[in-house]
């Protein structure tokens, strides 16, 4: 009798697990995100003002790098740009020592962009991708912004 009890648990649970595994495999289907990848992002010329204000401030710069690794992204992993992203912000907008960067037009501009990150963050969450490529479009217009902005300080 314990035989057939045995038997009869492994005969229902491998019954159930292949179920499970079918409905898997569906949903791995359908999570493909198709973003747009022609976003523009402003270059500075080199030796100019705003590509020696961007190499002299090593956060600048490393926030320069991340939203150039943005447009390159890979729609699957696009959570780990925008945390690194935002990250590179946040360091830019906490640095203390930097009268350049203190000064209220840069630090606003800063803080738009930093707005977008998030948006374009809260829209990955949602699987919103049709907001998500409006607000990553957003992002790099206030990205141009804010570059274009240091080139006019002079």
């Amino acid at each position: 009798m314990k035989y057939l009890y045995s038997i009869f648990l492994i005969f229902t649970f491998s019954c159930q697990n292949s179920e499970v595994s079918n409905n898997k495999k569906n949903i791995s289907k359908n999570d493909k995100i198709f973003l747009n990848k022609n976003f523009q992002i402003y270059i500075p010329e080199k030796n100019s003002f705003g590509d020696s204000i961007i190499n002299s401030i090593s956060e600048l710069r490393d926030l320069k790098t991340s939203i150039e690794d943005l447009t390159k992204l890979n729609p699957n992993g696009i959570e780990s740009f925008l945390d690194e992203t935002l990250i590179k912000c946040n360091n830019l907008l906490n640095l203390k020592n930097n009268n350049f960067i203190s000064r209220p037009e840069i630090k606003g501009r800063l803080k738009v962009l930093k707005t977008n990150i998030l948006k374009c963050k809260f829209n990955n969450h949602q699987n919103d991708n049709k907001n998500l490529n409006k607000n990553l479009k957003n992002l790099f217009l206030s990205y141009n912004i804010l570059f274009e902005r240091l080139e006019d300080f002079r």
